[in-house]
Protein backbone atom coordinates (compact mmCIF):
# COMPACT_ATOMS: atom_id res chain seq x y z
CA UNK A 1 0.00 0.00 0.00
CA UNK A 2 1.29 3.55 -0.72
CA UNK A 3 2.54 5.35 2.44
CA UNK A 4 3.72 8.90 2.67
CA UNK A 5 6.02 9.42 5.59
CA UNK A 6 6.49 13.38 5.85
CA UNK A 7 9.45 13.51 8.17
CA UNK A 8 11.75 16.77 8.58
CA UNK A 9 13.16 16.79 5.20
CA UNK A 10 9.42 17.19 3.58
CA UNK A 11 8.56 20.02 6.72
CA UNK A 12 11.76 22.09 6.11
CA UNK A 13 11.12 22.41 2.34
CA UNK A 14 7.56 23.77 2.81
CA UNK A 15 7.04 26.94 5.03
CA UNK A 16 6.75 26.82 8.83
CA UNK A 17 5.66 29.60 11.50
CA UNK A 18 5.96 29.73 15.14
CA UNK A 19 6.72 25.85 15.20
CA UNK A 20 10.08 23.92 15.67
CA UNK A 21 10.80 21.14 13.78
CA UNK A 22 13.17 18.70 15.71
CA UNK A 23 15.26 15.73 14.04
CA UNK A 24 13.07 13.36 14.68
CA UNK A 25 10.56 14.80 12.90
CA UNK A 26 8.35 16.48 15.57
CA UNK A 27 6.66 19.60 15.05
CA UNK A 28 6.58 21.25 18.75
CA UNK A 29 4.41 24.60 19.30
CA UNK A 30 6.25 27.87 19.82
CA UNK A 31 5.06 31.02 22.06
CA UNK A 32 6.78 33.77 20.40
CA UNK A 33 5.24 33.91 17.15
CA UNK A 34 1.73 35.47 16.29
CA UNK A 35 0.75 32.48 13.65
CA UNK A 36 1.36 28.63 14.00
CA UNK A 37 0.94 26.83 10.72
CA UNK A 38 2.80 24.80 8.18
CA UNK A 39 2.20 24.80 5.01
CA UNK A 40 3.98 21.94 2.55
CA UNK A 41 4.39 21.38 -0.71
CA UNK A 42 2.18 19.26 -2.87
CA UNK A 43 2.46 15.09 -2.45
CA UNK A 44 3.21 13.33 -5.82
CA UNK A 45 1.01 10.59 -6.16
CA UNK A 46 2.70 9.64 -9.79
CA UNK A 47 -0.32 9.46 -11.41
CA UNK A 48 -4.10 11.85 -12.39
CA UNK A 49 -6.58 11.09 -10.85
CA UNK A 50 -5.52 9.60 -7.86
CA UNK A 51 -7.40 8.51 -4.70
CA UNK A 52 -6.30 8.93 -1.04
CA UNK A 53 -7.21 7.95 1.88
CA UNK A 54 -6.03 8.72 5.55
CA UNK A 55 -3.92 11.06 7.10
CA UNK A 56 -3.25 10.31 10.40
CA UNK A 57 -0.32 11.36 13.15
CA UNK A 58 0.16 11.52 16.67
CA UNK A 59 -0.01 14.72 18.49
CA UNK A 60 -0.38 16.27 22.91
CA UNK A 61 -2.11 19.54 22.77
CA UNK A 62 -3.28 21.53 26.03
CA UNK A 63 -6.65 22.39 26.37
CA UNK A 64 -6.77 25.93 25.17
CA UNK A 65 -5.10 24.99 21.83
CA UNK A 66 -6.99 24.39 18.33
CA UNK A 67 -5.40 22.67 15.87
CA UNK A 68 -7.13 22.64 12.30
CA UNK A 69 -6.10 20.29 9.18
CA UNK A 70 -6.48 21.62 5.61
CA UNK A 71 -6.32 18.84 3.06
CA UNK A 72 -6.79 19.38 -1.04
CA UNK A 73 -5.83 17.54 -4.16
CA UNK A 74 -5.34 18.49 -7.65
CA UNK A 75 -4.31 16.76 -11.03
CA UNK A 76 -2.15 19.93 -11.77
CA UNK A 77 0.19 21.94 -10.20
CA UNK A 78 -1.53 25.47 -11.49
CA UNK A 79 -4.50 24.65 -11.39
CA UNK A 80 -4.76 27.94 -9.40
CA UNK A 81 -4.30 29.85 -12.47
CA UNK A 82 -7.79 31.63 -12.60
CA UNK A 83 -7.51 32.89 -9.02
CA UNK A 84 -4.04 34.51 -10.32
CA UNK A 85 -1.55 32.02 -8.82
CA UNK A 86 0.82 30.36 -11.23
CA UNK A 87 2.34 27.79 -9.11
CA UNK A 88 0.40 26.34 -5.82
CA UNK A 89 3.61 25.02 -4.22
CA UNK A 90 5.07 28.35 -4.62
CA UNK A 91 2.28 30.00 -2.71
CA UNK A 92 1.94 27.69 0.02
CA UNK A 93 5.52 28.01 1.37
CA UNK A 94 6.03 31.40 0.19
CA UNK A 95 6.36 33.14 3.94
CA UNK A 96 5.70 36.77 2.85
CA UNK A 97 2.24 35.44 2.79
CA UNK A 98 0.49 35.43 5.91
CA UNK A 99 -0.83 32.50 7.20
CA UNK A 100 -5.32 33.79 7.34
CA UNK A 101 -4.56 34.23 3.30
CA UNK A 102 -3.06 31.04 2.80
CA UNK A 103 -6.36 28.92 4.91
CA UNK A 104 -8.56 31.09 2.83
CA UNK A 105 -7.36 30.48 -0.50
CA UNK A 106 -7.30 26.32 0.75
CA UNK A 107 -11.18 26.94 1.59
CA UNK A 108 -12.07 28.79 -1.84
CA UNK A 109 -9.57 25.89 -3.50
CA UNK A 110 -12.54 23.25 -1.87
CA UNK A 111 -9.91 21.74 0.61
CA UNK A 112 -11.03 19.68 3.44
CA UNK A 113 -10.90 21.08 7.17
CA UNK A 114 -10.71 19.04 9.83
CA UNK A 115 -10.47 20.25 13.59
CA UNK A 116 -9.16 18.78 16.79
CA UNK A 117 -8.69 14.78 14.91
CA UNK A 118 -5.74 13.29 13.90
CA UNK A 119 -7.14 10.42 11.95
CA UNK A 120 -8.89 12.20 8.85
CA UNK A 121 -10.50 10.09 5.91
CA UNK A 122 -9.88 11.63 2.26
CA UNK A 123 -11.38 9.44 0.15
CA UNK A 124 -13.31 11.79 -2.07
CA UNK A 125 -10.55 13.99 -2.67
CA UNK A 126 -8.79 12.89 -5.87
CA UNK A 127 -5.82 14.13 -7.87
CA UNK A 128 -1.92 13.62 -8.58
CA UNK A 129 -0.91 16.18 -5.90
CA UNK A 130 -2.08 16.59 -2.07
CA UNK A 131 -1.70 19.61 -0.68
CA UNK A 132 -1.77 19.46 3.27
CA UNK A 133 -1.46 22.33 5.99
CA UNK A 134 -1.63 22.76 9.73
CA UNK A 135 -2.91 25.97 11.60
CA UNK A 136 -2.74 26.34 15.36
CA UNK A 137 -4.72 28.92 17.51
CA UNK A 138 -4.13 29.90 20.72
CA UNK A 139 -1.75 29.36 23.72
CA UNK A 140 -0.48 26.38 25.21
CA UNK A 141 1.73 23.60 23.87
CA UNK A 142 0.92 21.31 21.14
CA UNK A 143 3.24 18.10 19.81
CA UNK A 144 2.70 16.32 16.29
CA UNK A 145 4.37 13.90 14.94
CA UNK A 146 4.17 10.75 12.80
CA UNK A 147 2.93 12.61 9.94
CA UNK A 148 1.54 9.64 7.45
CA UNK A 149 -1.01 9.75 4.39
CA UNK A 150 -2.10 6.36 3.02
CA UNK A 151 -3.29 6.87 -0.63
CA UNK A 152 -5.92 4.19 0.43
CA UNK A 153 -6.50 4.18 3.27
CA UNK A 154 -7.70 0.67 4.28
CA UNK A 155 -6.68 -2.98 3.65
CA UNK A 156 -9.90 -4.80 3.83
CA UNK A 157 -11.86 -3.11 0.24
CA UNK A 158 -10.34 -4.93 -2.15
CA UNK A 159 -11.15 -8.47 -0.04
CA UNK A 160 -15.20 -7.89 -1.00
CA UNK A 161 -16.77 -8.27 -4.32
CA UNK A 162 -16.66 -5.04 -6.72
CA UNK A 163 -20.42 -4.33 -6.08
CA UNK A 164 -18.88 -3.53 -2.67
CA UNK A 165 -15.99 -1.18 -3.46
CA UNK A 166 -17.62 2.21 -4.13
CA UNK A 167 -15.31 4.53 -2.41
CA UNK A 168 -16.32 6.98 0.09
CA UNK A 169 -19.56 5.25 0.07
CA UNK A 170 -20.83 3.93 3.98
CA UNK A 171 -19.93 0.90 3.60
CA UNK A 172 -16.55 1.93 2.25
CA UNK A 173 -16.33 4.50 5.50
CA UNK A 174 -17.68 1.65 7.72
CA UNK A 175 -14.94 -0.83 7.44
CA UNK A 176 -12.03 1.40 7.06
CA UNK A 177 -12.87 1.73 10.86
CA UNK A 178 -11.59 -2.00 11.53
CA UNK A 179 -9.21 -1.59 8.88
CA UNK A 180 -7.28 1.00 10.56
CA UNK A 181 -7.06 -0.56 13.65
CA UNK A 182 -5.71 -3.34 11.81
CA UNK A 183 -2.97 -1.04 10.03
CA UNK A 184 -2.34 0.20 13.43
CA UNK A 185 -1.78 -2.74 15.23
CA UNK A 186 0.45 -3.81 12.46
CA UNK A 187 2.35 -0.72 13.03
CA UNK A 188 3.20 -1.32 16.11
CA UNK A 189 4.18 -5.07 15.82
CA UNK A 190 6.74 -3.41 13.28
CA UNK A 191 7.80 -0.91 15.31
CA UNK A 192 9.06 -3.88 18.00
CA UNK A 193 12.56 -4.14 16.94
CA UNK A 194 12.94 -0.43 17.27
CA UNK A 195 11.46 -0.05 20.53
CA UNK A 196 13.77 -3.52 22.07
CA UNK A 197 16.85 -1.73 20.15
CA UNK A 198 18.63 -0.18 23.28
CA UNK A 199 20.20 2.45 21.27
CA UNK A 200 16.69 3.56 19.53
CA UNK A 201 14.14 2.65 22.22
CA UNK A 202 12.29 6.21 24.08
CA UNK A 203 13.73 7.13 27.04
CA UNK A 204 11.28 6.05 29.68
CA UNK A 205 11.77 2.43 28.49
CA UNK A 206 15.38 2.13 28.99
CA UNK A 207 14.68 2.06 32.89
CA UNK A 208 11.96 -0.63 32.48
CA UNK A 209 14.72 -2.63 30.85
CA UNK A 210 17.18 -1.82 33.65
CA UNK A 211 14.93 -3.11 36.28
CA UNK A 212 14.66 -6.43 34.00
CA UNK A 213 18.50 -6.77 34.36
CA UNK A 214 18.10 -5.65 38.34
CA UNK A 215 19.41 -2.01 38.33
CA UNK A 216 17.71 0.58 39.45
CA UNK A 217 17.66 3.63 37.17
CA UNK A 218 14.39 5.15 39.07
CA UNK A 219 14.62 9.15 39.17
CA UNK A 220 15.54 10.28 35.62
CA UNK A 221 18.80 12.09 37.39
CA UNK A 222 21.21 10.02 34.99
CA UNK A 223 21.92 12.02 31.27
CA UNK A 224 20.31 9.98 28.64
CA UNK A 225 23.89 8.32 26.83
CA UNK A 226 24.72 7.06 30.37
CA UNK A 227 21.43 5.48 30.83
CA UNK A 228 21.61 3.59 27.68
CA UNK A 229 25.09 2.53 28.28
CA UNK A 230 24.75 1.59 31.80
CA UNK A 231 21.49 -0.78 29.95
CA UNK A 232 23.45 -1.72 27.25
CA UNK A 233 26.41 -3.20 29.33
CA UNK A 234 24.07 -4.81 32.55
CA UNK A 235 24.60 -8.03 31.83
CA UNK A 236 28.71 -7.65 32.06
CA UNK A 237 28.36 -5.36 34.93
CA UNK A 238 25.82 -8.00 36.47
CA UNK A 239 28.83 -10.48 36.01
CA UNK A 240 31.48 -8.29 37.69
CA UNK A 241 29.07 -6.97 40.87
CA UNK A 242 30.81 -6.70 43.56
CA UNK A 243 34.30 -6.44 42.17
CA UNK A 244 36.51 -3.47 41.85
CA UNK A 245 36.25 -3.51 38.30
CA UNK A 246 32.63 -3.23 37.95
CA UNK A 247 33.23 0.21 39.94
CA UNK A 248 35.53 1.12 37.54
CA UNK A 249 33.45 0.26 34.51
CA UNK A 250 30.36 2.60 36.03
CA UNK A 251 32.45 5.60 36.69
CA UNK A 252 33.69 5.41 33.47
CA UNK A 253 30.78 4.81 31.48
CA UNK A 254 29.11 8.37 34.07
CA UNK A 255 32.17 10.82 34.24
CA UNK A 256 33.84 9.87 30.55
CA UNK A 257 37.18 8.91 31.79
CA UNK A 258 38.64 6.35 33.96
CA UNK A 259 39.04 7.03 37.92
CA UNK A 260 41.22 5.75 40.34
CA UNK A 261 39.93 3.07 42.95
CA UNK A 262 41.74 2.73 46.12
CA UNK A 263 41.40 -0.17 48.70
CA UNK A 264 42.27 0.70 51.91
CA UNK A 265 42.75 -2.93 53.00
CA UNK A 266 45.26 -3.01 50.65
CA UNK A 267 47.61 0.40 51.96
CA UNK A 268 47.25 -0.23 55.29
CA UNK A 269 50.41 -1.75 55.39
CA UNK A 270 51.97 -0.76 52.85
CA UNK A 271 55.60 0.89 53.13
CA UNK A 272 55.49 2.95 49.71
CA UNK A 273 58.46 2.90 46.99
CA UNK A 274 60.66 5.62 46.70
CA UNK A 275 59.26 9.30 46.00
CA UNK A 276 56.15 7.59 46.85
CA UNK A 277 54.07 8.62 49.95
CA UNK A 278 50.74 7.02 51.50
CA UNK A 279 48.92 9.88 53.37
CA UNK A 280 48.39 8.52 56.67
CA UNK A 281 44.63 9.52 56.70
CA UNK A 282 44.38 6.62 54.15
CA UNK A 283 46.43 4.54 56.40
CA UNK A 284 43.80 4.87 59.15
CA UNK A 285 40.84 4.18 57.18
CA UNK A 286 38.75 0.74 57.66
CA UNK A 287 39.92 -2.09 55.43
CA UNK A 288 35.99 -1.78 54.01
CA UNK A 289 36.75 2.01 52.87
CA UNK A 290 37.27 2.24 49.47
CA UNK A 291 38.49 5.81 48.56
CA UNK A 292 37.40 7.04 44.34
CA UNK A 293 39.86 9.65 43.10
CA UNK A 294 38.54 11.95 40.34
CA UNK A 295 40.60 13.99 38.03
CA UNK A 296 37.78 16.43 37.77
CA UNK A 297 35.16 18.74 39.73
CA UNK A 298 31.88 17.18 40.49
CA UNK A 299 28.78 18.64 41.07
CA UNK A 300 26.24 17.62 43.71
CA UNK A 301 24.19 15.75 41.45
CA UNK A 302 26.67 14.10 39.31
CA UNK A 303 28.19 13.22 43.14
CA UNK A 304 24.73 11.41 43.92
CA UNK A 305 24.52 9.86 40.99
CA UNK A 306 27.72 7.69 41.12
CA UNK A 307 27.16 7.02 44.75
CA UNK A 308 23.44 5.32 43.89
CA UNK A 309 24.93 3.65 41.02
CA UNK A 310 27.32 2.41 42.92
CA UNK A 311 25.51 1.29 45.99
CA UNK A 312 24.10 -1.13 43.76
CA UNK A 313 27.36 -3.51 42.32
CA UNK A 314 29.75 -2.49 45.44
CA UNK A 315 30.86 -4.92 47.68
CA UNK A 316 28.98 -5.81 50.73
CA UNK A 317 29.90 -3.44 53.76
CA UNK A 318 31.81 -1.60 51.64
CA UNK A 319 32.14 2.41 52.04
CA UNK A 320 32.58 4.34 49.50
CA UNK A 321 33.94 8.15 49.53
CA UNK A 322 35.19 10.11 46.45
CA UNK A 323 37.85 12.67 46.06
CA UNK A 324 38.38 15.41 43.91
CA UNK A 325 41.68 16.33 42.42
CA UNK A 326 41.06 19.77 41.56
CA UNK A 327 43.29 22.41 41.51
CA UNK A 328 41.85 24.91 43.22
CA UNK A 329 38.52 24.41 45.37
CA UNK A 330 36.52 27.21 46.83
CA UNK A 331 35.77 27.02 50.32
CA UNK A 332 33.10 28.42 52.63
CA UNK A 333 31.65 27.81 55.80
CA UNK A 334 30.41 24.72 55.43
CA UNK A 335 33.10 23.19 53.00
CA UNK A 336 35.70 21.23 55.00
CA UNK A 337 39.29 20.23 53.41
CA UNK A 338 40.01 16.42 52.09
CA UNK A 339 43.23 15.29 50.43
CA UNK A 340 45.03 16.99 48.24
CA UNK A 341 43.35 20.36 48.11
CA UNK A 342 45.16 23.73 49.34
CA UNK A 343 44.24 27.08 49.86
CA UNK A 344 44.83 29.97 46.71
CA UNK A 345 46.67 32.52 48.52
CA UNK A 346 45.87 36.40 47.83
CA UNK A 347 48.44 38.40 45.19
CA UNK A 348 48.01 41.79 44.30
CA UNK A 349 48.13 43.02 40.30
CA UNK A 350 48.15 45.78 38.33
CA UNK A 351 45.31 45.99 35.97
CA UNK A 352 45.65 47.30 32.46
CA UNK A 353 43.58 46.17 28.90
CA UNK A 354 46.11 43.19 28.15
CA UNK A 355 45.51 41.70 31.77
CA UNK A 356 43.24 38.78 32.89
CA UNK A 357 42.06 37.53 35.84
CA UNK A 358 42.15 33.80 36.57
CA UNK A 359 40.70 31.67 39.71
CA UNK A 360 43.31 32.49 42.74
CA UNK A 361 43.39 36.96 41.93
CA UNK A 362 41.11 38.51 44.64
CA UNK A 363 41.15 42.44 44.18
CA UNK A 364 41.61 44.64 47.24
Amino acid sequence: MPKYSIRKNRIKRGCVTGLKCTEDSRLIMEQDSMYHSVFLKGIDGGETGRGWGRLYFDVKCSENVVYCIYVAAADYRDDMRAAGIEDLDSYLTDASVETPEKTSMLKRFGAKRFMGVNDCLIYDLKGRFLYLAIEVIGEGELEISRLVVDSEGDNFMATYPEIYRERNSFFHRYISIFSSIYKDFGEDIEALPRILDIDTCPEELLTIYGSWMGIDLNGGFLDVKVLRALVKEAYSLNKMKGTKRAIERILEIILGERAMVIEHNQVRGWTGQENTEVPKSFKAKGIYDVTILVNKHLTEDLRHQILFVLEQFKPVRTRINITQLDETPITDSNTYLDVNTRLPEESGAVLDEEFTLDGTIVLS
